[in-house]
């Protein structure tokens, strides 16, 4: 058992844990043959949102037992912009803001103002109907894809969309697109407050809020600068990567209620609003913390379990496997954050916890130094045991000449 640098350590992982290029590239393919089909079915439907899906793909997270990938440019926003021009009332105080029109008429609208839930309730329908008018989809390596839809609700209204295609004939293994409906808008055209800090060139996002708590109301919508869009490659990367170790790790401990590509994607962003700019220059080890812990310490438990059960009694077993859940996931995160603390984790618990099957490169790196000297050495007294013989001869042979 080596004692390894927790934080170079789970850099070295994060830059090693994606290697198979081939499935990379067949996952980018499939994902773009789904989201053709499911606009060109929109398209057949005569559907409002037929022009507005064609970010889908960035959404898009392969998903194989304990492997994950996603796109390098991943997203779980997916950008609408409004063909005309909307009035802003932010109010500082709710750090939120409701959009306003006079005289139109237009399904996204209630009255004169733009409503979350009757666009998230418009693109359920469909959404659900195209989906169930898809018989499937084969890939571009002969991959059977069978399209399912569903949602995360409150309050019996839609937040969050998803589709799965399920590859037919395999266990745990499909794309799914996770997103939620958000405005975008540049910060040319319609500036934010002063508050915001934003920077002078720039695109913001507004999303629907969830009344968890009875305090928003459908009309109000949450602001986002999305930091993460102007990223360079190398943060990309990194975050990228991250996203994936963490996905492992969960999966390894049986945290499948953690282990969702929806959540995870979630988290990380939550982590980029949090810490602004600075979140490009977070480590993997410090990026991994701080987005995990979006998981366990906020209340997704209630919000999970309000979605996803109807029946009361199975409501109550819900939230109790829910607490069990989380408090086996801040074990975990009381074990990141005491290793990235003392800046050092042991390659079993590496081996243990991540399951990952070779030891970590900085371990390999060690062992491949310490061959190479036993190597150096050995070769070093083979050589000089070849020559010992030699010498001798030389000199008998010497002096047999001189008698």
């Amino acid at each position: 058992m080596a004692l390894l640098n927790f934080v170079d350590t789970l850099e070295i992982m994060a830059f090693n844990i994606h290697k198979d290029e081939e499935q990379h590239h067949r996952f980018g393919g499939d994902a773009q043959l789904i989201v053709d089909a499911i606009i060109a079915q929109l398209q057949k439907n005569n559907s409002i949102f037929q022009e507005y899906l064609r970010q889908l793909r960035t959404t898009a997270c392969f998903v194989n037992q304990i492997n994950m990938d996603l796109p390098l440019v991943f997203e779980i926003f997916l950008p609408l912009r409004l063909p005309f021009a909307l009035h802003a009332d932010f109010n500082a105080e709710a750090g939120s803001v409701q959009f306003s029109k006079r005289k139109i008429s237009h399904p996204f609208f209630f009255g004169n103002v733009v409503n979350a839930k009757c666009m998230n309730i418009l693109l359920q329908r469909d959404l659900q109907l195209a989906i169930s008018q898809i018989n499937g989809v084969v890939g571009y390596w002969g991959a059977n894809y069978d399209l399912k839809y569903s949602t995360m609700s409150f309050n019996r209204a839609p937040f969050a969309h998803q589709v799965i295609a399920m590859e037919r004939g395999r266990i745990q293994r499909g794309i799914h697109f996770d997103f939620i409906l958000a405005l975008e808008f540049d910060g040319a055209e319609m500036p934010l407050p002063s508050a915001y800090n934003a920077p002078i060139s720039y695109k913001w996002l507004a999303y629907g809020l969830i009344a968890v708590d009875a305090h928003y109301h459908s009309a109000d919508w949450g602001i986002l600068l999305p930091r993460w869009q102007n990223a360079d490659m190398s943060v990309r990367r990194r975050s990228h990567n991250m996203l994936l170790l963490l996905y492992r790790l969960l999966y390894a401990q049986r945290c499948f209620g953690f282990a969702v590509p929806f959540l995870l994607k979630l988290c990380f962003f939550m982590a980029t609003a949090d810490r602004g700019e600075h979140y490009k220059s977070m480590g993997v080890a410090e990026l991994m913390i701080t987005t995990f812990g979006h998981q366990v310490f906020r209340n997704f438990r209630d919000l999970i379990v309000a979605s996803n059960v109807v029946d009361p009694f199975a409501k109550i077993f819900s939230t109790i496997s829910m607490g069990q859940l989380q408090t086996h996931g801040k074990d975990i995160f009381v074990m990141l954050a005491k290793g990235f603390q003392q800046n050092v984790i042991s390659s079993e618990l590496i081996a243990k916890f991540f399951q990952i099957d070779c030891m970590p490169q900085l371990v390999k790196e060690q062992s491949q130094q310490e061959e190479e000297e036993q190597a150096n050495a050995k070769q070093q007294e083979v050589e000089k045991q070849k020559k010992m013989p030699l010498i001798e001869a030389s000199s008998s042979r010497k002096r047999r000449r001189s008698i």
